[in-house]
C-alpha cells in the first residue's frame, strides 16, 4: 500500500505528459491547416478574377516593318462588385514598351494615372480615344495572327485575355505628335492585306 500513492502520481504524470503533446501535436497541425486553407481561399479568389475583367470586340491592328507600334483596341468589362485598376499590360510578342495611351488636347499619350473601370461598368479602348499601345517592335504585326495580352492590375494580380485577332485597319483620329517619329512612323493601315478582306473591328 505504500507504494501506491507514488505509481497513482506516476501513471497521472504520465497521462498529463501525453495530454501537452497531444496539444503540442495539435498546436503544430494547425497553423499548417490554416496555411493549406489560404492558400486553397488565394487560389480560387485567383481563379474568380480571370472572369471579373474581359475584352470584348478586342482586336490588334496589323503593321508592317516599317512602323515600329501597333494599337489595340475592344471593350474593356468589370464584370465584379469592385473597381479594377489597370496599372499597365503586357503581350505575347513581348515589346520592350507597352502603354496605356489617352487623348490630350487632341493628341495621344500615355495615360498619367492607373486605368479604374468601376465595378459592372465598361471602358472603351477605341481608335482616337483610350487604347493600348505597343511600342518599340520592329517586327510585323500580320492580320490573322492572335496576340495574348496580360493586364497588371492594381492589387498584384494579372488577368489574361487570349487569342485577340490581328486586323488590318484604317487609320482613326489618331495623332501621336513626336510618337510617330520616335517609334517608327504613323499608325495607319497595313496595304499588304487589304484584298484578304480584314477590315474594322
Amino acid at each position: 500500500m505504500p507504494t501506491a500513492r507514488p505509481v497513482a502520481l506516476l501513471a497521472a504524470g504520465a497521462a498529463l505528459a501525453l495530454g501537452l503533446t497531444a496539444c503540442s501535436q495539435g498546436a503544430e497541425t494547425e497553423p499548417a491547416e490554416a496555411t493549406s486553407s489560404a492558400a486553397a481561399s488565394e487560389s480560387m479568389d485567383k481563379a474568380a478574377a480571370a472572369g471579373d475583367l474581359t475584352f470584348d470586340n478586342a482586336v490588334v491592328r496589323a503593321k508592317g516593318e516599317d512602323n515600329h507600334m501597333t494599337a489595340v483596341f475592344g471593350t474593356l468589362t468589370n464584370h465584379s462588385d469592385r473597381d479594377i485598376t489597370i496599372v499597365g499590360f503586357e503581350s505575347s510578342l513581348n515589346a520592350p514598351k507597352n502603354q496605356l495611351h489617352e487623348t490630350h488636347d487632341g493628341v495621344m499619350q500615355e495615360m498619367t494615372k492607373p486605368l479604374t473601370i468601376p465595378a459592372g461598368q465598361s471602358h472603351e479602348m477605341a481608335a482616337g480615344g483610350d487604347h493600348l499601345m505597343i511600342m518599340d517592335y520592329p517586327d510585323p504585326v500580320k492580320a490573322g495572327d492572335t496576340v495574348d495580352i496580360r493586364f497588371n492590375l492594381a492589387d498584384g494580380t494579372a488577368i489574361e485575355v487570349k487569342g485577340l485577332p490581328v486586323r488590318t485597319m484604317l487609320a482613326g483620329d489618331e495623332d501621336y505628335g513626336d510618337l510617330a517619329d520616335q517609334h517608327g512612323g504613323e499608325m495607319g493601315m497595313d496595304h499588304e492585306h487589304m484584298d484578304h478582306g480584314h477590315m474594322g473591328h
